[in-house]
């Protein structure tokens, strides 16, 4: 019998990871894709981190001793390839764009904040996940905090605002086949998976759309930046598959929220954004609706396994 506090502390503690490594990466990414053809980014990007995970799915897969892939494993894998790995990202970053020549960039954001509530309704329709009633409460001060994290101005709609809403829909119902997968394979085949798959796509698309020459005009500093997304992008998906193998997909992707004070932090501290009490309060709303998404009896899981981990010479309770 599979010890709970082994099994799903180090998935939740993996998942505040990932939202971590989200919240820096969002931040940096205003950075990285500034100047450059962002389809190009995304690809090169990528394909880098797709063949990063190479070896790791070929050693873990050996690792473990999983089995040949069946048909319907390649079936899933490429889903998750298409529909989270390749046509998400164009949109979203195509949507950012075009709502912020608009002015609409904060709503279109606040669009992707959604991501946990279209998740939560496809695991619960999809994979039989429970609703409780603590999801609902949680799921208020979560989007309560974003929309005070943002300070939401008008336009309140713009063209890209529908485009980042589809990738955030998109996202979410990847996640949710990811999570069915994960149930079979490994998270690294997962992940080379949806990086690999979603990598060729985009190859594919660039090439289609004659964007190619477009990375050759890249810079060295925006090879950097390059570098720099495609390490925390690598970083992301080596943490969040094998805690969404652990958790369930609305617990994960509430979690996944705790990302957004963080970018909202960092803006302080590099940008120097204005401190609002607002948007601090806006934090600590989205803290608690995580909190309490993942409930009591999680947490002290969570805690368990760190406790353990701490004193691995301690005899188990």
């Amino acid at each position: 019998m599979v010890d709970r506090a082994s099994w799903i502390g180090p998935g939740l503690l993996l998942v505040v990871l990932t939202a971590g490594i989200s919240g820096v990466s969002t931040f940096v990414n205003s950075y990285a894709v500034a100047g450059t053809n962002s389809d190009a980014f995304v690809t090169v990007r990528n394909l880098a981190v797709a063949a990063a995970f190479v070896p790791v799915a070929f050693l873990a897969t050996r690792h473990l001793r999983a089995p040949a892939l069946r048909g319907v494993d390649w079936l899933r894998l490429l889903a998750i390839g298409v529909i989270g790995g390749a046509i998400p990202f164009l949109l979203f970053f195509h949507g950012l764009e075009i709502a912020t020549k608009a002015g609409g960039a904060a709503t279109a954001t606040f669009g992707y904040r959604t991501l946990f509530l279209w998740a939560t309704i496809f695991a619960v329709v999809a994979l039989g996940e429970r609703f409780h009633w603590r999801v609902a409460l949680g799921a208020a001060l979560l989007l309560g905090g974003n929309l005070l994290l943002l300070s939401l101005t008008s336009p309140i709609w713009t063209d890209g605002t529908s485009y980042v809403l589809a990738a955030t829909v998109l996202w979410a119902a990847e996640y949710t086949i990811s999570k069915r997968t994960l149930r079979d394979l490994p998270s690294a085949t997962v992940v080379l998976g949806r990086m690999g798959f979603g990598a060729l796509v985009l190859a594919g698309y660039l090439a289609a759309t004659a964007q190619w020459s477009a990375v050759g005009r890249f810079t060295p500093g925006q090879w950097e930046w390059v570098g720099i997304s495609a390490a925390l992008l690598a970083a992301f998906v080596a943490a969040w598959y094998p805690g969404l193998k652990r958790v369930d997909v609305g617990v994960a992707t509430s979690v996944l929220v705790l990302g957004f004070p963080i970018t909202w932090a960092l803006g302080i501290l590099w940008q120097g954004a204005p401190f609002r009490l607002p948007a601090a309060l806006g934090a600590v709303a989205v803290v608690a609706g995580a909190g309490i998404v993942v409930g009591l009896a999680q947490l002290r899981l969570a805690g368990a396994f760190v406790r353990r981990a701490l004193r691995p010479s301690a005899a188990p309770p």
